[in-house]
């Protein structure tokens, strides 16, 4: 399966990242990170463009603090709130055309990383800026743990390293972005989430499958049967599942 179809497919619906964003209700000393990209925002006057903008949560606080902003959000799946669909590599917008743009956890996505940010340097109009945020290739370290121990019960052998498809562009690759961007600072963040509900962690698992590439000859329903078994004595035994988040947020002018 091709980067775009896999992107596709895992945002065919909505349910998927309302599974992956739900477990943040139980992050510690949470991050608003539409609030964070915001106040990145506060000397930009005009048009911003929200690519990849998923169900408009940054959307929403942009026209909802900042009504001076025109706000264009768009997206790649049908079903997200974007006014227009659209691809990061090939934006429908005029060169220099906008003022800033988020690029909100979504440029591990794009088929090809580099030709996505030099379209974001061809749309926003010099002097403006792009905010992208993306996690830490170490992000979640729990999840590798239950994919490794579930495969090798079932299989009997160690799997291969699971592939994380935010694992294509992180926290450490800013030298991506200064091959477009002047100046590239970065913010990084790390926050334990603490699930106490062993059906979010599952959904979570299950909401990321078309990201998993299981062994020849092993079943989905299979595996999400172990790892369901093993969230669940973890949270019997410590009351809580931890997933260790690492992300952070680039400013690129």
């Amino acid at each position: 399966m091709d980067q775009r179809a896999r992107s596709l497919r895992q945002y065919a619906a909505r349910d998927n990242l309302a599974a992956r964003q739900g477990v943040y209700r139980w992050q510690e000393d949470p991050v608003d990170l539409p609030a964070v990209a915001a106040d990145l925002l506060r000397d930009v006057r005009g048009a911003v463009l929200d690519i990849g903008c998923g169900p408009g949560r940054h959307t929403a606080h942009l026209r909802a603090h900042r009504p001076d902003l025109r706000v264009i959000p768009m997206d790649l799946s049908a079903s997200m709130a974007g006014e227009a669909r659209a691809d990061v590599c090939a934006l429908p917008l005029r060169t220099a055309s906008v003022d800033a743009a988020l690029a909100m956890h979504m440029l591990y996505h794009a088929p090809d990383i580099p030709a996505a940010i030099a379209e974001l340097r061809r749309v926003i109009r010099p002097g403006g800026v792009l905010v992208a945020a993306t996690n830490g290739h170490d992000d979640k370290p729990e999840l590798d743990a239950l994919w490794t121990d579930s495969v090798r019960e079932l299989t009997g052998a160690p799997p291969p390293p699971l592939f994380r498809e935010p694992r294509r562009f992180t926290v450490d690759d800013g030298p991506v972005l200064r091959a477009a961007f002047a100046e590239v600072e970065v913010v990084r963040y790390e926050r334990p989430v603490l699930i106490p509900d062993a059906d979010a962690v599952i959904a979570y698992v299950d909401s990321i499958r078309d990201g998993m590439d299981l062994p020849a000859g092993l079943d989905w329903s299979a595996f999400i049967e172990v790892a369901a078994a093993r969230v669940r004595h973890t949270i019997a035994r410590d009351g809580v599942f931890r997933l260790t988040g690492r992300f952070g947020v680039f400013a690129c002018r």
